[in-house]
């Protein structure tokens, strides 16, 4: 047996949903009622106030009211996948109750790259999010503003990152 010969200086980065610092958050309770199931992932998907304590993934026209990112995965009762009860997810079934922040700093799943300060945005019907350069005058069609940006890290492909999230952000309505 050999003696140990390099020191990892960055520790495991964290579960996607989970704060990232220990900054001020704001997050509420929603009964979780999507069109479909499979858009409802943790730290992935933005959300609409449907109804009174009922939100959605996306924004269904736009013009919902923004309840938040879904967060907070060991907070949610998973059921694994395939009937393996321990099998690993972060998708959560129709009719779970979840928490949606509006405020905070969190670990994120993004589907592509992203620098410092790019955007966040979601789908209007599925709820995913993604992102745009900073200065964008417009998230796209379908698509809304997620409040957030990216921050902490610059990252260069699909992957773990840092959004922080604040409603009077200022982010571009046009």
């Amino acid at each position: 047996m050999s003696f140990q010969s390099t020191v990892s200086i960055n520790q495991g980065f964290g579960v996607p949903g989970e704060q990232y610092t220990d900054s001020p958050s704001r997050a509420q309770t929603f009964t979780l009622v999507s069109a479909l199931a499979s858009y409802n992932v943790i730290g992935s998907t933005m959300c609409s106030i449907t109804a009174q304590g009922i939100c959605a993934a996306g924004n269904t026209g736009g013009v919902l009211p923004f309840a938040g990112l879904l967060v907070d995965p060991k907070d949610v009762a998973l059921f694994g996948t395939g009937g393996i009860p321990l099998a690993p997810t972060l998708t959560v079934p129709n009719n779970t109750i979840v928490e949606c922040a509006t405020m905070g700093t969190f670990i994120v799943t993004l589907p592509g790259a992203a620098a410092i300060g790019d955007y966040v945005i979601y789908d209007n019907t599925t709820g995913a999010i993604g992102t745009v350069a900073a200065g964008s005058s417009t998230p796209g069609s379908g698509k809304s503003w997620g409040n957030a940006f990216v921050d902490y890290y610059t990252v260069s492909g699909a992957g773990l990152a840092v959004i922080t999230m604040n409603p009077g952000l200022g982010i571009p309505t046009v």
